[in-house]
């Protein structure tokens, strides 16, 4: 009876053992696009057209190096005077490019305040003052 109990005891602490672990949490992989006042649009750094967005994410996705259950986040920095349905339309491309289990984040800057333009438009941003907008 005594061995009956310990065993159990020790399927027990293992069960519980192996159920709280934490998986490691990976770093998401980020795919950042700016949508410029005049409807501009860079994925990361290439000034791409609307119709290249699909290609040029799914591009980006299969051929960056990343882990298996590794989250893939859309970041979308756009000018905050944009049509939230542009905004959206052009989110849609990216998913058509990939869009298995990813996230987007949208944020809406003021571009001309900030002076945002042009090919080195991330390097402009501080990410700890930006607010998202969902």
């Amino acid at each position: 009876m005594f061995k009956k109990i310990i065993f159990l005891f020790f399927i027990v602490l293992s069960v519980s053992e192996a159920t709280g672990q934490e998986k490691d949490a990976q770093e998401p992989l980020y795919i950042n696009l700016f949508i410029s006042a005049n409807r501009t649009i860079f994925v990361e750094t290439d000034e791409t057209g609307f119709n290249d967005v699909k290609t040029k994410v799914s591009s980006i996705v299969r051929n960056m190096p990343f882990k298996i259950d590794q989250r893939i986040v859309y970041r979308i920095f756009a000018d905050e005077n944009l049509d939230l349905g542009y905004i959206m339309d052009v989110n849609q491309e990216m998913l058509n490019g990939y869009g298995h289990e990813v996230q987007t984040l949208r944020y809406l800057l003021n571009t001309s305040e900030m002076k945002i333009d042009g090919q080195n438009w991330f390097e402009s941003i501080d990410m700890n003052s930006v607010q998202k907008k969902m």
